[in-house]
């Protein structure tokens, strides 16, 4: 899956929350993040978001962040 917006990411959080029987609540709790946060991020409304509290997200969900297609110097 390829993504291209922080739209995408949010959505796809969404959905995994969602699909874990999480509420917005519980996983902002579990990532430590707040859940006006984490409502505005799963809009897509966070479109800088920083990158540690992206991560705890994927990691309270178990979400995989899987980039192959990257050439390191």
């Amino acid at each position: 899956m390829v993504v291209r917006t922080p739209h995408f990411v949010g959505a796809a959080v969404r959905s995994a929350r969602q699909g874990a029987g999480l509420t917005q609540a519980d996983l902002a709790r579990q990532a430590k993040v707040g859940r006006t946060w984490l409502s505005q991020f799963e809009d897509g409304q966070k479109v800088s978001a920083r990158m540690d509290m992206v991560f705890r997200l994927l990691a309270a969900l178990d979400l995989p962040l899987d980039i192959r297609a990257v050439r390191l110097p």
